[in-house]
């Protein structure tokens, strides 16, 4: 009887590893997968090609389970990049709480803030900016020339849609600018 229940508890230690072992190997193919979806994202933002790179960053998310934080700050990095500010904003807020240290979660209030500075949101805009340097004070260099950068963009957008707009309609293209890139 002890024969047949050490042979039974090697069999069954034995098949434990294995299954293990196939779902690390598993896991690091999907880390693989991650990983090369997220370096297409990236080349696909630096040519400009940004729904493209939202697919690609959607994909990168999807593969890990839908809580991959840097996957959605991407996604909304081309969603701004295609002019789709608010939907850009609405995924940078959801990948904040999913961040698990501050320093990364500050990097995330930053791009909040930039975002809300294109839309024109200038409230709320300090607030993320100022989140951000509470939560890594040795940001706060960049947040500065993050902010000025999206100051500058939006200033440029707005002057861009009055240079198009017929007379009469300078403001309503102005209210519209935040949505250009």
């Amino acid at each position: 009887m002890n024969t047949r229940i050490r042979t039974l508890s090697i069999l069954t230690a034995l098949a434990l590893a294995f299954a293990a072992s196939s779902a690390w190997a598993e896991e690091g193919i999907v880390r693989e997968d991650t990983a090369r979806a997220l370096q297409r994202a990236e080349s696909l933002i630096q040519q400009k090609q940004y729904r493209k790179a939202a697919a690609e960053f959607e994909r990168a998310n999807e593969l890990t389970g839908g809580s991959c934080p840097d996957c959605l700050l991407g996604v909304a990095r081309a969603y701004s990049g295609a002019g789709q500010v608010d939907a850009a904003i609405q995924v940078t807020r959801m990948a904040l709480p999913l961040f698990p240290s501050s320093d990364r979660q500050a990097q995330a209030y930053s791009q909040l803030g930039s975002l809300l500075t294109l839309k024109g949101d200038m409230d709320s805009a300090r607030a993320a900016f100022q989140k951000a340097v509470e939560l890594d004070g040795s940001l706060e260099l960049q947040v500065r020339s993050t902010m000025a950068e999206a100051l500058l963009k939006r200033a440029s957008a707005v002057e861009a849609a009055s240079r198009t707009a017929a007379p009469g309609e300078t403001e309503s293209f102005a209210a519209a600018a935040p949505q250009l890139q």
